[in-house]
């Protein structure tokens, strides 16, 4: 069996299609395990109206976030097989049954099975960096795959592993976790299909808050997720930079001087600043982030 966690906070308007989406699969072996993150929008009384009983309803009393909800998912799956669906995202009505014949047909032993995705606005493919089946690892997935992808895991690998909570997105924590020594295979078809005109996505709101949120993203990963941080310099120095960097901009804009100073460091050690887009972003800021930028390489 496969268990779909999906997580829900608020979305009476686009969990009937998501849910449709799994009742629509080719393959029947499944349970649906919804996670409304205490809604207040009509949520529950939606739920009640399926009666499918793969599907098993689980609430929480008041809002926990989405990392938390899918933790609870994972509390009550009872498949072999494990995967998550957004709320506001499809499947494709042949996707679990196409990852169960690749078990039949490639590898029976894989621990996981990942594929592509399909943008809802371009219907074009929103992975890029591999462009064929073949089997992948973690420095391939982390140093050439960018952009959205989707997959399944087996229990085993998962265990006793659980997203960090005080994380609002940023999957990859867990995802690289899991899959550092998985037996995995990709799947070059797109199997989900990827919804990117929500208005509540981590990126959505005005300027300030989105700074907000996306500061206290990378400062939490750096001080609470140093394993990741190491995956990422291990498997990949595209991405580590790119992180730092990222990381940077936010500590920058937000007048974060030591942490902005400590991923400044690190970058120069590593040769990957590129100094002239900090100075750009940078030239109208206070002067200790000027003096900063200026001795950087």
């Amino acid at each position: 069996m496969i268990s779909v966690v999906m997580a829900a906070y608020n979305r009476a308007h686009t969990l009937p299609r998501a849910i449709a989406s799994v009742l629509a699969q080719t393959y029947p072996d499944w349970e649906l395990i919804v996670v409304d993150d205490g809604s207040q929008d009509g949520t529950e009384a939606l739920l009640a109206t399926y009666h499918d009983p793969r599907i098993v309803v689980v609430r929480h009393p008041r809002n926990r976030g989405v990392t938390a909800a899918k933790n609870t998912g994972f509390d009550h799956a009872r498949g072999d097989w494990l995967t998550t669906l957004d709320s506001d995202d499809e499947m494709v009505p042949q996707a679990l049954g196409v990852f169960m014949k690749t078990l039949e047909d490639v590898d029976a032993e894989l621990d996981a099975i990942a594929c592509n995705c399909f943008d809802s606005r371009s219907g074009r493919l929103t992975g890029t960096g591999l462009d064929r089946d073949q089997y992948i690892s973690l420095p391939i997935s982390m140093d050439r795959c960018r952009g959205e992808h989707w997959g399944m895991f087996h229990r085993r690998i998962l265990g006793a592993n659980r997203f960090n909570e005080h994380l609002r997105g940023y999957e990859s924590v867990l995802w690289h976790r899991i899959h550092e020594h998985a037996k995995w295979y990709y799947v070059h078809r797109g199997l989900r299909i990827y919804h990117t005109e929500g208005d509540d996505r981590l990126t959505a709101g005005d300027a300030a808050a989105v700074r907000q949120k996306l500061y206290t993203l990378y400062a939490t990963i750096l001080e609470e997720e140093p394993d990741y941080v190491a995956r990422l310099r291990r498997y990949s120095g595209h991405g580590y930079r790119t992180f730092l960097f990222n990381a940077a901009g936010q500590f920058l804009f937000a007048g974060d001087e030591p942490r902005f100073e400590a991923a400044a460091a690190e970058l120069s050690e590593n040769g990957a600043v590129l100094r002239s887009a900090l100075l750009r972003v940078g030239k109208a800021a206070a002067p200790w982030i000027r003096s900063a930028l200026s001795g950087l390489p």
